[in-house]
């Protein structure tokens, strides 16, 4: 008997994914191919589509999600629009667990998707999130440890990387979630062997470089806290680098001039990782990827 959630699944997939990747011919020596996967380019503007897909997915398959179920989940960046995304094109409802401070312009998106807002006090999140999908009988997607998080980018964007530049030397990505660093670097492993080097790109003060997780403020890239899905997979990442928030805005604006590239906060902090990442390690061909756009932050653009 057909599955009639996951044959509207299987339309969204269609649709997500199979981004381009460009070259970067003015930040960076000439002896040296770095090139950004262009993630802003999915349906929502946002890598966060292919979790969404593949965390909903995972839960319909094992019997957790039905027609007219409730998603629950705590985000209050593009994992949130994505979900929403997803639950209207399937008839489901999401309830997303916001801080405080999230800004309008992202509240407005949510509720023009369909989706519930529940506000908690900030780091308090997570904790309400697990907390509402019980009383509620829905599906907590939790996508700071769900393995599908992770297997989205394993399956995913690590082949469309190597189909679209044959070999890579080096890979370098923001750790948020830490699904995609992680999810990528692991492919790319695999197929290449270990002669390709994964650098991970954390805000200055990052719990997960050890810091005191009360640094710098990068949003989609984390600063409190270790996530489950770095502890489970960290042995796909050779080298952590640490980005200030000045220096990524900075490369947000460097990309934008010189390349033509709108890309967000986040994406400029890869950018300064693949300039530390370099002084690190050997590599003609480089990869990371622009998470998202800079009109989704409208402030920036001043």
């Amino acid at each position: 008997m057909s599955n009639p959630l996951l044959e509207k699944l299987a339309e969204l997939k269609r649709v997500v994914g199979n981004t381009p990747v460009i070259r970067l011919r003015n930040l960076f020596p000439s002896n040296v191919e770095v090139y950004m996967k262009l993630e802003f380019m999915n349906p929502t503007g946002s890598h966060k589509d292919r979790i969404a897909l593949f965390m909903v997915e995972d839960a319909i398959r094992k019997g957790l999600l039905y027609p007219g179920g409730t998603i629950v989940e705590a985000s209050s960046g593009n994992t949130a629009i994505s979900i929403a995304w997803v639950a209207a094109r399937l008839g489901l409802r999401a309830v997303i667990v916001v801080e405080e401070q999230v800004s309008r312009q992202k509240i407005g998106v949510l509720k023009s998707l369909g989706a519930e807002i529940v506000y908690a006090r900030q780091g308090e999140n997570v904790k309400l999130a697990s907390e509402l999908s019980e009383k509620l009988g829905g599906v907590w997607l939790n996508q700071y440890d769900n393995p599908a998080n992770h297997l989205a980018h394993y399956t995913t964007t690590g082949p469309e990387i190597l189909r679209q530049l044959g070999e890579v030397d080096l890979f370098v990505m923001g750790m948020g979630t830490c699904g995609t660093v992680t999810g990528v670097g692991r492919f790319l492993k695999e197929k290449l062997g270990n002669r390709v080097k994964v650098v991970g790109v954390v805000p200055r003060g990052s719990a997960i470089k050890g810091g005191p997780g009360k640094g710098d403020r990068i949003e989609g890239l984390i600063t409190s806290f270790v996530p489950g899905l770095c502890r489970e997979f960290d042995e796909y990442v050779d080298e952590i680098v640490e980005v200030s928030y000045n220096e990524a805005l900075k490369a947000v604006k460097e990309l934008a001039r010189r390349e033509g590239i709108l890309a967000g906060l986040s994406s400029g902090a890869n950018i300064v990782g693949v300039r530390r990442a370099l002084e690190l390690f050997k590599a003609r061909k480089v990869v990371t990827i622009a998470a998202d756009s800079i009109l989704r932050y409208p402030e920036l653009l001043s």
